[in-house]
């Protein structure tokens, strides 16, 4: 992207962020936006196909900044546990971080593409420690095609992102151990035997 249409994806961004943080999405116009950022609606719509659809793209690039800083290599398997148990509350901490945002985002009528992006986000995620730790699936390594990689990583990280979503909606944010507990408790065996929990 040239460093113009940089700036004006930035101030998207921004904006957007900012609405979703003060607890609006759905009334927001793609005009309003736009005024917010200081650019024009064609220059918007250059980024995004709607007010929803940016800031599923401004999450998405959240995650992948969260997941650039958590993980930068595949860490042997004798501590894969602990790195495991570690990335939960930390992912749980992001979403603390940026709790307003996301509440908005999966509450609102147009939560489901957000939904998917944390979807997404999480199962390629899973899938990729399948992939590097065979022995750690639920299935024998020569069952763990990438059709059962995609079914399992996809099936773990749905309860993730639902348990999450509750738990914006009614929980007490500032205890992440304790949420972090229910959703390990709740976790397929096969993630809590990876985890050491078993």
């Amino acid at each position: 992207m040239d460093p113009r249409a940089q700036r004006s994806r930035d101030r998207l961004t921004r904006a957007v962020l900012a609405f979703a943080d003060a607890g609006r999405l759905d009334d927001v116009s793609v005009s309003e936006l736009a005024r917010e950022a200081e650019v024009t609606r064609d220059t918007f719509y250059r980024h995004a196909s709607s007010v929803t659809d940016l800031l599923t793209i401004a999450i998405g690039e959240k995650l992948e900044e969260f997941g650039a800083a958590a993980v930068t290599e595949m860490p042997p398997r004798s501590e894969l546990a602990a790195v495991l148990r570690a990335s939960e509350p930390a992912l749980l901490q992001h979403i603390v971080d940026h709790a307003n945002i996301y509440r908005t985002a999966l509450a609102g009528d147009n939560a489901a593409p957000v939904y998917r992006t944390l979807l997404r986000f999480l199962a390629g995620n899973i899938a990729t420690g399948l992939r590097a730790y065979p022995d750690i699936a639920p299935l024998p390594p020569e069952q763990m095609d990438d059709t059962a990689i995609l079914m399992v990583s996809t099936y773990s990280a749905a309860g993730f992102v639902a348990a999450v979503r509750e738990w914006l909606m009614l929980g007490d944010l500032s205890d992440i151990d304790r949420a972090g507990e229910i959703i390990a408790a709740s976790a397929p065996e096969w993630w809590r035997r990876a985890t050491g929990r078993v």
